[in-house]
């Protein structure tokens, strides 16, 4: 099973003055770091009381120089989080810091498929290939075959998967193909998935949202509407997928769980199948990833 990325959830606080920001970096280092280890604390515990998330999704927070960022690093195991839907909670976890302007959801990878690459190239010479020839692409990790190397062998051409640091797009590299060891290669996004994949449009499993073609369901209420437009009556709820109140039903396993609940039957069924196909296999295919092209 391969690891989860893990991701970087950055909260920008405008800095009111000169003054404050200059202050902020005089702090000695043990200052900085108890706003870090309160910032942690504040966020983990805000996510933990949705209770949506069974165990604090954070492994770390700190705070930039100046003071104006907070960022926080996700646990790699934290795979069943949608974070975008927790941004609100987060800014008022960290209220007592000052007024949140933005909430920013990263990676601290991203990952890219490059067709047509002769497989009797080595993928040392691979990586250094797109080093040399793409020095503004940082690469996270040495590229690797996409299929198992016994159906690499049989062909002339194959796919790679490059790992390049933070948040990246397509549009942020600006172009379509990459020219690796004299081959023009197809560049695309990668899309990792497996049996255990949530779709955050439909609520079901096998695909991500970007690959789904279904109508939406809800994960909040299980009604024919996204879950961001979850409506409630109640004055002081702030409505979408932060709703914790009644109906609340699976459109999954029409049980009054949430969706994206880890106790929902469903999750925890589609869980215990992939365990036990890891575990009976030798080859691990039980969540190994399938890749797509987003269209």
């Amino acid at each position: 099973m391969y690891p989860q990325a893990e991701h970087e959830v950055k909260c920008h606080f405008p800095a009111e003055t000169r003054t404050k920001a200059a202050a902020h970096t005089k702090r000695s280092y043990s200052a900085r770091q108890a706003i870090s280890d309160a910032a942690l604390h504040q966020v983990n515990k805000a996510l933990v009381d949705n209770q949506d998330v069974i165990a604090p999704p954070f492994l770390r927070a700190r705070v930039t120089m100046r003071g104006s960022i907070s960022v926080l690093t996700t646990g790699n195991t934290q795979n069943n989080i949608i974070y975008e839907d927790y941004a609100t909670i987060i800014a008022d976890a960290l209220s007592y810091y000052g007024k949140c302007k933005k909430v920013e959801i990263g990676k601290r990878f991203s990952q890219f498929l490059l067709h047509g690459v002769p497989t009797h190239l080595s993928l040392p010479n691979i990586s250094n290939s797109i080093a040399t020839n793409y020095p503004q692409l940082t690469q996270g990790q040495t590229p690797r075959w996409l299929a198992p190397a016994d159906r690499c062998e049989q062909k002339s051409t194959s796919t790679i998967v490059m790992t390049l640091t933070s948040s990246v797009k397509m549009a942020d590299i600006g172009r379509h193909y990459l020219t690796i060891c004299n081959r023009e290669c197809q560049l695309n996004d990668y899309i990792s998935y497996g049996r255990s994949t949530q779709c955050r449009n439909y609520q079901g499993y096998g695909h991500p949202a970007a690959l789904c073609r279904n109508p939406s369901d809800c994960a909040i209420c299980a009604e024919a509407h996204e879950t961001k437009d979850h409506p409630c009556t109640i004055p002081t709820c702030k409505k979408g997928p932060a709703c914790t109140h009644p109906p609340i039903c699976c459109t999954n396993c029409q049980t009054p769980y949430k969706a994206s609940d880890p106790n929902c039957p469903e999750r925890i069924k589609i869980q215990s199948f992939n365990n036990n196909a890891n575990t009976n296999a030798t080859t691990n295919p039980g969540d190994t990833p399938m890749a797509e092209v987003a269209e």
